[in-house]
């Protein structure tokens, strides 16, 4: 059994006593043991925010966890009395555990951004398909999914809605192929990839579920994949209509250029493609 709760020592703000926010990957052994850990978590009063069923993974070298949850504690009190029940799960194979802070975009500028849906839906209308898997065969890039991996959403006959889980670590300095260029890799990725994605990605009649920076070092990892291993620096889960969605970005303005700047200035991710009951 492991306990899914981290020590509170380990917070990377020790003096926090505001709301403190968790994310969890787990990995199962039993698909039947989930309900009867959402059934648990319940009982113990503990406030789940989100909870996600992994389906596979989209950047990545192979499919492995079952579950991600967001948890959510009003202060580092209540998580140490969750600390102290020892919240253990039976049956589980894997769980990484982060810190996070939310950085969540405004409700009122994605509500304001929604009104212009019926333009994004003109340009998939218009646009063709952007389906194509050149250069993905032997690509060994960790910022690009497989050809296999990029088949998958290609094929993907669900219509229910799709999470993409994304997690990101930028580089220090920026690599464009123009080395007059200089600025951060997080300027790069977050303001001049990140925000044009954000606005594209609503247009499809997406949303951004959640947002938020990696507090510190990962607070727990018991037989976690090498895909996420160690730390990072970032969250983001991306909602979409449904998975093949994902697909249309590059019809929507601006995207397609604003690729070049993705690649300079993230180091490394991972994406995991996810839905919810």
């Amino acid at each position: 059994m492991v306990n899914i709760i981290p020590d509170p020592i380990k917070l990377f703000n020790n003096e926090n006593t505001n709301k403190i926010v968790l994310f969890i990957f787990l990995k199962f052994s039993k698909s039947s043991k989930t309900e009867n850990f959402k059934d648990y978590l319940l009982k113990k009063k503990i406030n789940t925010v989100h909870w996600f069923i992994c389906q596979y993974t989209n950047i990545g070298r192979k499919d492995y966890w079952t579950n991600a949850i967001i948890i959510e504690f009003e202060n580092k009190i209540e998580l140490q009395k969750a600390y102290e029940n020892k919240i253990k799960v039976i049956d589980i194979e894997a769980v990484q555990v982060f810190n996070l802070f939310p950085k969540n975009p405004p409700r009122l500028l994605i509500n304001f951004l929604k009104l212009f849906r019926p333009i994004g839906f003109f340009l998939e209308l218009i646009n063709s398909s952007r389906k194509e898997l050149q250069n993905l065969e032997n690509s060994n890039s960790n910022l690009l999914p497989t050809k296999k991996q990029a088949e998958r959403i290609i094929n993907e006959k669900s219509n229910e809605k799709a999470f993409m889980i994304n997690l990101l670590q930028s580089r220090k300095t920026a690599k464009y192929k123009d080395s007059s260029i200089s600025i951060s890799g997080r300027e790069a990725y977050y303001e001049k990839y990140g925000e044009i994605a954000a606005k594209c990605v609503i247009l499809l009649g997406g949303d951004i579920t959640y947002s938020g920076r990696i507090l510190g070092d990962t607070l727990i990892e018991y037989n976690v994949p090498l895909d996420t291993k160690g730390n990072w620096e970032a969250i983001g889960i991306i909602e979409y209509p449904k998975a093949i969605k994902m697909l249309d970005l590059e019809k929507m303005p601006g995207y397609s250029k604003a690729l070049v700047h993705r690649e300079a200035g993230l180091e490394k991710t991972y994406n995991l493609y996810a839905t919810k009951n």
